[in-house]
């Protein structure tokens, strides 16, 4: 069977259907929005749909069917000259908490768990938000008991990348763009930690897709054939020759890092939190994964790709 075939199969296997195709994930929104309209009167608020589901670019939790993680951004027409942070976030936890077992409150938002037979279900992510006079919008950051100087309104403007990602390519480019960045996000999955901070992230990794992706494909007999394969290892490939020798005073040496900026507000390093140590396992782990796709290109075989992908890769 041809390797397009067995990828396509494959991202249909992992591939999480986004808000409008999932009615249970719109009745977990939808119920939390409920609450909190109800515990805010007269208080009110808009939202907005982020993260994964809101960019087209979730993956399925690998060989379980819970912890999914829901993301809402919050939007209170407030001043956010005169409020403090900290407290308009109190707003939204007071409102959610006994919701379910567990509520946390943490620096960027409000976590709601819920649970199923004592395992994690799914999570709802609230990022507390104000627009201010210009229409910029600002992120609440701040734990609940943190020091004035850990408080924070940052500007905020995913909601300006969100729509970036839906334009930056259209029709079946976009197809293959939002198809590889999930094969890169399964690949994360399988090859590390689940654990604190040594894995680039998800959205690291659909930042890098948006600045170096570009669609392969290919006129047959048949017609248009795109190349996943062949995309994929493209990208990979941006990613490793990204990196840059650079100092790092905890080891006193040089060691490879890869920086990412946002493209937009608040124009961070999405890469900043990942050790020295961390940086050089991630180009490790992406010389790994250029060689097996180095190895199916050359084999078209799915072996390799079961190494870099997991087992849900089909064999045939």
């Amino acid at each position: 069977m041809p390797l397009q075939t067995l990828f396509r199969q494959f991202h249909d296997t992992i591939q999480l259907k986004n808000y409008s195709e999932s009615a249970e994930l719109r009745q977990k929104r939808d119920t939390i929005l409920e609450r909190l309209r109800d515990k805010l009167r007269p208080r009110t608020f808009e939202f907005f749909n982020q993260g994964s589901y809101a960019m087209g670019t979730g993956v399925k939790p690998i060989n379980r069917d819970y912890d999914y993680d829901i993301d809402i951004g919050l939007v209170f027409d407030v001043d956010y000259q005169q409020f403090d942070p900290v407290a308009v976030k109190g707003w939204v936890y007071q409102a959610v908490k006994g919701h379910t077992a567990s509520v946390d409150w943490r620096r960027p938002c409000i976590t709601v768990n819920y649970q199923q037979g004592g395992e994690p279900k799914y999570h709802v992510d609230l990022a507390v938000m104000a627009r201010d006079s210009r229409g910029t919008l600002r992120l609440a950051l701040g734990k609940e008991h943190a020091q004035a100087e850990l408080r924070k309104w940052q500007v905020d403007d995913r909601q300006g990348f969100i729509k970036a990602l839906e334009s930056r390519f259209s029709g079946e480019e976009g197809y293959q763009f939002r198809r590889v960045i999930r094969y890169l996000k399964r690949w994360k999955d399988v090859h590390f930690s689940s654990e604190g901070r040594a894995a680039p992230t998800g959205l690291s990794l659909t930042i890098a897709a948006y600045k170096w992706f570009r669609p392969v494909r290919a006129q047959t007999q048949e017609g248009i054939a795109y190349d996943d394969l062949a995309a994929t290892a493209a990208l990979v490939t941006q990613l490793h020759q990204n990196f840059q020798n650079v100092w790092d005073a905890g080891s006193g040496r040089h060691t490879p890092r890869l920086s990412l900026q946002f493209p937009y507000a608040p124009n961070d390093d999405v890469l900043a939190p990942m050790s020295a140590q961390q940086m050089i396992e991630f180009r490790g782990r992406l010389e790994k994964l250029s060689g097996w796709l180095e190895e199916a290109r050359k084999t078209q075989g799915p072996a390799s790709l079961q190494r870099a992908f997991g087992d849900q890769f089909p064999q045939k």
